[in-house]
């Protein structure tokens, strides 16, 4: 086989390679501010939306440092406890972003699941958790204001 053969054999079989990614981890305490809309506020059932925007406070990971968020949601209260879902957008200080979803279940820990993001952070997977580490009083009624830790581990194509 000639030399050109080779070569050509070299492309096709890296480019049937499977992709290489790298895994990165995080660990990061985010504040918030944010809006709740009840729904419903009885003995059973307490049950709301949510909308709220924060900033990374403090990170063990320098590519989340300053980073911004929004999110929106709904909590229900059941037996005391929240359970709920939603969506958040990270904005990284370099202006890449990332899509994730949380849930809080019923029973169990918190997750939260990277769904896609922008720039740097295309093609953004993996996941980890969350939980509160503070909750202030609120400002005005149907406001407030919390820090919460976030950590786990990503990959990036």
């Amino acid at each position: 086989m000639g030399l050109g053969k080779w070569a050509t054999a070299l492309v096709v079989t890296l480019s049937l390679a499977p992709a290489w990614s790298a895994e990165f981890s995080y660990d990061f305490v985010a504040c918030s501010h944010g809006t709740q809309r009840m729904l419903e506020s009885g003995p059973e059932l307490v049950a709301f939306g949510s909308e709220s925007w924060g900033i990374v406070a403090s990170s063990t990971t320098k590519d989340w440092e300053n980073a911004t968020t929004r999110c929106v949601g709904y909590l229900r209260i059941v037996g005391g406890k929240p359970v709920g879902k939603g969506v958040c957008r990270w904005v990284q200080a370099t202006g890449d972003t990332a899509i994730g979803e949380w849930e809080m279940p019923a029973a169990g820990e918190n997750t939260w699941t990277w769904l896609g993001g922008t720039g740097k952070l295309a093609g953004i997977r993996g996941g980890g958790t969350f939980q509160t580490v503070t909750r202030a009083k609120a400002v005005e009624p149907g406001t407030g204001q919390s820090c919460r830790r976030d950590w786990g581990k990503y990959t990036l194509p």
